[in-house]
């Protein structure tokens, strides 16, 4: 076996780069990449404040995460997690567990 070629190593590094840097821009502004071009961002429900790093990518993202990897629980997480969707709020249970909704920017 000849082991990680080169390109594997780039893609690793690219998606990675990728991934920090759309986390220093949830924790500052609100949004990522495709939110920006979407026009939305991610604020704090009870006053529209930005909602910082735990807010926006420690709740949002990490801690949902880590649930959706349980074996037997992490599936129906997940679809219970988009189905909130479609609630009178309309905001997944990752916005509900992190305080937060996504609005127009």
């Amino acid at each position: 076996m000849g082991g990680v070629g080169p390109g594997v190593v780039l893609a690793v590094a690219c998606g990675l780069g990728l991934e920090i840097v759309n986390i220093v821009l949830l924790a500052r502004e609100g949004q990522t990449l495709g939110k920006k071009i979407v026009g939305v961002r991610v604020v704090r429900q009870a006053d529209g404040g930005g909602a910082g790093f735990v807010g926006t990518w420690l709740l949002r993202a990490f801690v949902p995460g880590l649930l959706a990897a349980i074996p037997l629980l992490g599936d129906p997480f997940m679809l219970v997690n988009v189905l909130f969707i479609f609630g009178e709020e309309r905001r997944c249970l990752h916005d509900l567990i992190a305080g937060t909704k996504v609005v127009r920017a």
